[in-house]
Formats: structure tokens, sequence, C-alpha cells
């Protein structure tokens, strides 16, 4: 039955018809469409064919004599199948939207999926990422440092009525130590790294070590620079924290 999946899927791929629909479907600016980003902005990360490492479905199509990035694109994952891996951005690729969305009092920040995708997204440094923005604003400042902190503490916190994310006394001592020195490129670097549950399947991670360097639960530290403390995993330092009755809206504040 694989096997036959596997051919039937090849056919497919192959088949002309198949591919003017496609190439029909991605050259179209307004509607949905089943390949809504740019192949010239989806960079190649493996590949038996190591000439391609590190370029785009686009550039390797340019390399080909200008054949078309959906053919570039079809040509590889029938040659190589799930061998061939690649990246590109999803949503809120534009500098100026994405501001305006961090400030919007109306949006929650952050990301998941429920693991729908194990491999392929690792969006879960988007804290430190607009940290960064934010520090990089500039004479042209979207929110400040201050407000951007309590974006991501106390108004989540607030928001599904949790007694966390603020500094009060006698308050559980939980918290993060960021080098604001390292809130740079480094938040976009590539890297992954194999899940032992899952017979090491490798996953495309976020390495931040330099940028975190310290975690405390409950006043304990427990992680820092890529390193966990023994304590982690071994003894119980702290609790999931309890909503309560009826959780507080905050009113929306002013970015």
């Amino acid at each position: 039955m694989a096997r036959s999946t596997a051919t039937f899927a090849g056919n497919i791929l192959c088949d002309e018809g198949y591919r003017h629909t496609f190439r029909k479907d991605y050259e179209k600016k307004y509607g949905p469409r089943v390949w809504h980003r740019d192949f010239f902005d989806a960079d190649i990360v493996a590949c038996p064919d190591d000439t391609v490492l590190g370029k785009t479905f686009g550039q390797v199509g340019v390399d080909r004599g200008g054949l078309h990035p959906v053919d570039a694109f079809l040509d590889l994952v029938v040659e190589h199948g799930d061998k061939l891996r690649w990246r590109t951005t999803i949503s809120n690729y534009r500098p100026e939207v994405a501001d305006v969305l961090a400030a919007d009092p109306s949006v929650q920040l952050g990301f998941s999926d429920a693991g729908a995708h194990l491999r392929n997204m690792a969006f879960y440094n988007f804290g430190l990422r607009l940290l960064r923005r934010v520090a990089a604003a500039g004479q042209r400042p979207f929110m400040s440092v201050e407000r951007a902190v309590h974006r991501l503490t106390g108004e989540l916190a607030d928001w599904y009525g949790l007694d966390a994310g603020h500094l009060r006394l006698g308050d559980r001592a939980d918290a993060v130590v960021i080098d604001p020195a390292h809130l740079d490129d480094t938040l976009d670097a590539y890297a992954e790294s194999p899940v032992a549950v899952y017979g090491g399947l490798s996953r495309m991670v976020n390495r931040n070590d330099e940028t975190v360097r310290a975690v405390f639960v409950n006043g304990r530290y427990v992680f820092g620079r890529g390193a966990a403390d023994p304590v982690l995993g071994t003894e119980r330092v702290g609790e999931f924290p309890r909503a309560a009755d009826q959780p507080h809206r905050p009113a929306a504040a002013k970015a």
C-alpha cells in the first residue's frame, strides 16, 4: 500500500495537467491559493543533492535554465521525496504590519499548533523576537520596552485569570533573565535537534542560549545558557498556576 501510494503521488506530480493547474494557482494574485508563498522565499535546508542546499526553489529554477519555480519544486519532490526539506515564512512577514499587530491590545501574542507540525515549525521564541523589534525600533518606537515585557507576562496572566506575571512581594519567583545584548540575529538562526521519544526524529528548534541566561522556577535555577540544571526533571520545583473562577478581563490598554 505504501509503495502504490507513493507511486500514485509521483505520477500526479509528474502529470503536466496537474503542473499546469499548480502553476496557474501559484501565479494567482488574489483569492485563496493552495500555495500562498513565494518559491523564491523557500530555502532548501536538506536534500541528497547538495548543489541545491541553501538555495530557494526559485533560484533552482533559474539555475536550470529558467524553469518555472513550481516545476523546480515538483522535480525535487519527485526525485528526493521526504528527504527534501525547506523552510519559508508563512505569516506576518511585513515589519510594519507586524508592529501594528504587536501593539494592538486586542491581539494576544503567542503560537500553538498543538503538535500538528512536529518537524517543521519552531515559533517558540516569539517573545524574544518581540523584545528585539522593540529594542531596535530606534527613533520610531511602536511600543516601549516596559509595555512589551508586560504584554508577554502580566497582561497574558491577567487575561487568563492566572496568579502570575507580576513582580509582587511574596509571589512565586518564576523568572527568566535575558541578555539584551543578544537580542540580535542569532534569534533567527536555523537549528535542529533529535527527539529521543520519536526515535531520534530531527526537529527544527530554537537555540537562543546566549540570549536566555537563566530560568528560575519558584526561585530555583533550572536552566541557562543552553544547559539544564540537574534539578530539572528530577525534583519538583514548581506547579501549574491555578486559574481564577472568573478570569479577569482587563480594559484595553493604550499601546
